[in-house]
């Protein structure tokens, strides 16, 4: 009869989630040019947030962009890992939201990130993450503002928005990354790194600039500037 009861419960919490999930349907300014919004903000700060797994779980539910790379129920809540930074963009302050989100199959890693003020148009952003060995994680699907693109290659569609048809930009982004060269520039996952997957959840949370520095080829390609529904 208990089992019964909080199934019911849990079923209720994931309708109102996804009802949630409906309604919340934010409109998204242009993007400003071909941009990698690590490029273009500077770290102040960063504060490590020690949120529940229910917390977590709801803040995954009610995302768009987590969606369309993952699902709740495929997360391994354990090892979530969540960062506020503090960025100075155009002389001001914004803050960034950093969640690494490793996957229960121990192979992928979903990262989102979330701006308090668009950067260059870009509100959110998340990644789809896969271990090609212990040194090695290749990006297989991204998402900017909702919208998602996935590859099996590193795509090199343009250099810049004149590159791409009239309703879409162009967006650039690591499809490679030296996990080893990127741990050594980040004194938050030292101990973390001795797990290759547990690592990459880290550098991309705590260091995504070491990501950056770090990354073994770019990618780009012409995104739409619309976002689909749910």
């Amino acid at each position: 009869m208990r089992k019964a009861i909080l199934g019911g419960i849990v079923a209720l919490l994931l309708v109102g989630a996804y009802a949630s999930y409906v309604v919340s349907y934010p409109k998204y300014p242009k993007v400003e040019g071909c941009v990698n919004p690590f490029a273009v903000v500077k770290p102040v700060s960063r504060v490590q947030e020690n949120w529940s797994r229910v917390h977590v779980f709801f803040k995954l539910v009610t995302s768009r962009d987590f969606w369309k790379l993952a699902k709740p129920w495929n997360v391994d809540y354990s090892h979530v890992k969540v960062v506020k930074h503090t960025l100075k963009y155009k002389g001001e302050n914004i803050t960034m939201l950093a969640m690494g989100i490793p996957l229960r199959d121990r192979k992928h890693v979903a990262v989102l990130y979330e701006f308090s003020d668009p950067v260059r148009g870009i509100k959110t952003e998340g990644f789809l993450i896969k271990m090609v060995d212990n040194v090695t994680a290749k990006t297989i699907a991204v998402t900017t503002n909702e919208v998602v693109s996935t590859t099996d290659t590193c795509p090199h569609e343009c250099n810049s928005d004149f590159d791409c048809p009239i309703t879409h930009y162009c967006h650039k982004f690591c499809c490679k990354v030296d996990t080893e060269k990127a741990a050594q520039c980040c004194s938050w996952c030292i101990f973390t790194c001795v797990n290759p997957f547990l690592c990459i959840v880290c550098l991309e949370v705590e260091c995504p600039w070491c990501v950056q520095n770090n990354c073994l080829e770019f990618g780009s390609e012409c995104k739409g500037g619309w976002v689909p529904g749910p």
